[in-house]
């Protein structure tokens, strides 16, 4: 048996990895997270990277803030449909965002070759 797999290296590690998934699928910044659990940068960072363990209290602001059950930051990976959805509103709200930027670029440039061709 590894001589980490006592200390808990095992579950700090896939702890860790669930919280940076949840935080990227939620499209948040680790100061975002930090900001929205009551902790430090630093310490999700050790979190993140499997370094630190939290206190209950802790994991369950964090779990709050990512607006996820505790013990989903405990599952192996698995993408499911409510990261897909997450993902793809993302998406579309991003993509709706650019079309959107775009067509008032367009309208722009035509009013304004519209009023030099007057």
């Amino acid at each position: 048996m590894n001589k980490n797999y006592g200390k808990g290296e095992v579950l700090k590690n896939l702890l860790g990895l669930n919280i940076r998934r949840f935080r990227v699928i939620s499209g948040y910044t680790m100061e975002k997270l930090a900001d929205k659990s009551c902790i430090s940068v630093t310490f999700l960072a050790a979190i993140e990277r499997g370094e630190k363990w939290p206190s209950p209290s802790t994991l369950a602001a964090i779990a709050q803030g990512l607006e996820v059950n505790a013990y989903d930051l405990f599952k192996p990976e698995e993408p499911t449909s409510q990261d897909i959805k997450k993902i793809t509103t993302k998406l579309i709200s991003d993509i709706t965002k650019i079309v959107n930027q775009s067509v008032k670029m367009m309208n722009t440039i035509a009013k304004d070759h519209n009023k030099s061709e007057k």
